[in-house]
């Protein structure tokens, strides 16, 4: 095989990324508050909204009444999922204070941030649309240790009639481990507006 300057250049980068430590992981986390970051666009607008509600409900201790957050944030006839698993408002908010519990019995140290964020508004214009998000979670853990996982999330956001938004459908997938119960799946029934 014959080395040329692209070759060469990929197995500096893979050379480079393995002596760094640089693994499937990413633990860097972004300094800036989607809350209050600027958009340039109605797509970054969706996606800085929807990072913004994940941290105010994403239960750690540290975060206050998240649970004020998650009302907010959530339409009463949000459908919700978490891996397999199926929930309306109430059972989706019983998982989260379940994640709670794991999370303040098992992590001294407990952080989380978003990769990307992909918010694809709605073409008749409006406030509402979709988005994808894409993460990690973890930290030290009361053995000392450190276990981290990865996130992802699909969310559908509408603009009620007094012009706010809430999310609709939230469908996530992790693979955080999970110790507390797990509140039993619900059915959604069938529903065409």
């Amino acid at each position: 095989m014959r080395l040329t300057l692209s070759t060469a250049a990929i197995f500096g980068f893979v050379c480079a990324a393995s002596t760094s430590g640089l693994g499937p992981r990413v633990t860097t986390e972004v300094d800036d508050d989607p809350c209050t970051r600027t958009a340039a666009n109605r797509s970054e607008d969706l996606s800085n909204w929807v990072e913004c509600q994940v941290n105010s409900f994403f239960p750690f201790p540290a975060n206050g009444a998240w649970d004020v957050a998650y009302d907010a944030a959530f339409s009463r006839d949000v459908l919700a999922s978490w891996n397999e698993t199926k929930f309306d408002f109430d059972g989706f908010k019983a998982l989260y204070t379940s994640f709670n519990e794991t999370i303040g019995r098992n992590f001294i140290d407990f952080r989380h941030a978003f990769i990307k964020t992909l918010g694809v508004p709605n073409s008749s214009g409006g406030r509402g649309g979709f988005a994808y998000l894409t993460g990690w979670e973890g930290g030290l853990t009361a053995l000392g240790t450190e276990l981290y996982a990865e996130d992802a999330a699909f969310a559908v956001v509408e603009e009620t009639p007094e012009g706010k938004r809430v999310i609709t459908e939230f469908r996530e997938a992790s693979n955080m481990m999970n110790t507390a119960p797990v509140p039993k799946s619900q059915d959604w029934t069938c529903r065409l507006l």
